[in-house]
């Protein structure tokens, strides 16, 4: 059976949805008004009329790298990342110095596990703009993926040096540790996180996966119940005891997560 809440709340989407294409409409002023709804569209968390949106602001000016970027974000937020990566390699072969362009492409290419392409494009990126927190980010992800954890940390902490409390910086630092057998120095890192109005429960899901790589199986029991099913806490648990076999015969685990 389904809901009165859910079934109200795909009403809302939809008048949401419809109120958006209808401001489009009451700004008719070309490829510019388009992109102006889209980026609002895209910014609620509406992805596909956002999609709907940048799409019509191509067919108005093809030579719109903005609506070329932003629809390949739109496609990657619907996991359609062949889409995606479609739209935003052909920005870059127009753009291929703009740093924001290849972090795109590369974020696309992390969530289609493509850790290699990424990281070509984010090492551009770095060329451009060596300073972006953002792509800091993404260059120790990458080198993560590719279990080159020495290098992501070294990476995490490059940025860290920066700005010395950034919560992504400091997430992705704490799981790498983990990732490397590092898991008490992790732990230490990611167990303050959750304390943070921040954190969300991918942040409290990386401190399990290091609680679990580390043996400590009651605690991250008790962090995934927050969050998951008993079932979905069971094959976590089971999961995790697969990995720390793994790490403990000297295997790379980073490409698995």
């Amino acid at each position: 059976m389904v809901s009165r809440t859910a079934t109200c709340g795909r009403m809302a989407a939809a008048l949401v949805a419809a109120s958006l294409l209808a401001a489009c409409a009451q700004e008719a002023g070309g490829p510019g008004s388009s992109l102006r709804v889209a980026e609002r569209a895209a910014a609620g968390g509406d992805h596909e009329t956002a999609a709907t949106l940048y799409r019509q602001a191509f067919e108005a000016d093809p030579r719109s790298i903005d609506a070329l970027v932003g629809l390949g974000r739109a496609y990657g937020a619907m996991g359609q990342t062949a889409r995606a990566e479609q739209a935003l390699l052909e920005a870059a072969n127009r753009q291929p110095n703009d740093p924001s362009v290849l972090l795109a492409l590369a974020r696309v290419q992390l969530d289609g596990g493509k850790p290699q392409s990424a990281l070509a494009n984010l090492e551009r990126a770095s060329g451009r703009a060596p300073n972006d927190l953002s792509i800091i980010a993404a260059h120790g992800i990458a080198l993560d993926r590719l279990s080159r954890h020495a290098a992501a940390q070294a990476a995490y902490r490059g940025g860290l040096q920066r700005d010395p409390t950034n919560f992504a910086l400091l997430n992705n630092l704490g799981l790498s540790l983990g990732l490397s057998g590092k898991g008490d120095e992790g732990i230490v890192i990611l167990r303050d996180l959750v304390r943070d109005p921040a954190a969300t429960p991918q942040t409290r899901g990386n401190l399990a996966l290091v609680y679990g790589l580390t043996g400590r199986e009651s605690e991250a029991r008790a962090l995934l119940a927050r969050d998951l099913e008993p079932a979905e806490v069971n094959a976590n648990i089971a999961y995790y005891r697969e990995l720390r076999q793994l790490l403990a015969q000297g295997q790379a685990i980073g490409g698995l997560q």
